[in-house]
This record gives C-alpha cells, structure tokens and sequence, in this order.
C-alpha cells in the first residue's frame, strides 16, 4: 500500500475551506484514461489521474447557481454525463453535460442541463447510476429510481417508501436529512439495498431487473462495481 497524490481542488487552493467531500474514481475507455470526478468547495472537478503523481484537471462544473459545495457526483459509464448532489433542502439531484469542459469548449461548466427530485420540498441524498437508471436513498422520500437516458427529460420510474417518521425532525441545519440515506446495487443479480437512518436495512428486487452491465446497454461496462474478472 502507498500514498497517492489526492488531486487538487483548484477552488479549495484558494482557501475556501476542504477540497471534496464525495468522489468516484474509473477507467474511461475512449481516452484510456483514469478518471477521478470530485464534488467538494466550488462545484465539482474532473480529472486524469492516470499518472497518480500527476492529476490533470480535464473538467469544471463551478459558478452554477445555488451550488458553493459540491456533494455526490458519479458519472455515466461514458463520463459524459455527471448526476450531482449538493446537500441542502429544496436543491434538486443536478445533470450535467461535461462534453463541452472535456472537449475545451468552455473554460468551466456552468449550467445543469436538466434536474430531477422525489419532492421540491425534501432533499435527495446519495446515488448510483447503472445506465440509464439512477438509483437513489431520498431521504424522507425513501428509495427512488428514475431513468436518465434522456439526460435532458429525467423521469421517475419506480419507487419505494422506506421512511415512515414525521417530516422535518432530522438532525442537519435544515431537518430534512432523515431517512434514506445510503443505497448501492449487485450488478450479478440486481440486488438493491438501501440504509434508512430510522428503519434500518432493506434489500429490494425490482421487476425486469435481474442485473446490470452496460454493454447490454451499449455503453462501457463501468459502474461503481469493478468487474474484476473481466475488466470494464
């Protein structure tokens, strides 16, 4: 085991506090490149950390309106597309197109190219994408789903209440933070499993779907699940 260069926040360098707060980190097949996608002070960061002692910024999401920190980020298995999350009460789960950041279009990305959410008046917390759907723990919303591959028209297609509390009692600034809060998915089979901070484990099958992997989907077999044996 060695230490690694943690990539720079261009942001946090200039002392507006910690540089991330969630990330991903996987291969990109079109460059061959490592990628690791950062949501921390200012936004949310791309870079190629292909040579670990030497990241290289590729993309910026920053200057987006109502978003000083990033939280959740993850990427669609092309690394087009990013699902975000920044943490606050009525803020939407954000998607952007990093096309134009990737391809030196635009300095930085400052516009989402559409938004999603379970209730305006909650706030969704963590997610995972197994295109085209996002999988996600909403908090008071419980378990979500909705499909993305039209990234400009997101919809919802399945869901399940796992809180069954009051509104407004969790424990954060604005006590919408209560519920669920933590979900992934077993690409063999299709398990889904979420944490609820108040009613605890549930494991879900959800119909038709009996596993992921993207080729099946024409796109690169990557997710947050490494396919060890046959590689992405």
């Amino acid at each position: 085991m060695a230490e690694i260069a943690l990539p720079d926040n261009p942001v946090a360098n200039a002392g507006l506090g910690r540089a991330y707060h969630d990330f991903f980190a996987g291969y990109h097949p079109e460059s061959d490149q490592d990628r690791f996608y950062g949501g921390g002070v200012g936004g949310y960061f791309v870079f190629d950390i292909s040579e670990l002692d030497a990241p290289r910024l590729l993309a910026s999401v920053v200057g987006v309106s109502g978003v000083t920190r990033g939280h959740t980020i993850t990427p669609t298995p092309d690394g087009r597309y990013i699902v975000t999350e920044t943490e606050y009460q009525y803020a939407p789960l954000r998607l952007f197109d990093l096309k134009p950041g990737l391809d030196g279009e635009v300095a930085a990305i400052r516009l989402p190219i559409s938004a999603w959410t379970a209730n305006w008046e909650n706030l969704s917390h963590n997610h995972e994408i197994r295109w085209p759907y996002v999988f996600v723990s909403a908090y008071e919303d419980g378990l979500q789903i909705f499909n993305m591959r039209d990234p400009q028209n997101p919809h919802t297609v399945a869901f399940y209440d796992t809180y069954d509390g009051p509104h407004k009692v969790g424990l954060c600034s604005d006590r919408v933070c209560n519920g669920a809060f933590g979900v992934d998915v077993r690409n063999a089979d299709g398990l889904i499993v979420v944490s609820d901070s108040e009613t605890g484990f549930w494991a879900f099958r959800w119909e038709g779907f009996e596993g992921w992997n993207g080729h099946d989907w024409g796109m690169p077999n990557i997710s947050s699940v490494q396919d060890w044996e046959n590689g992405p």
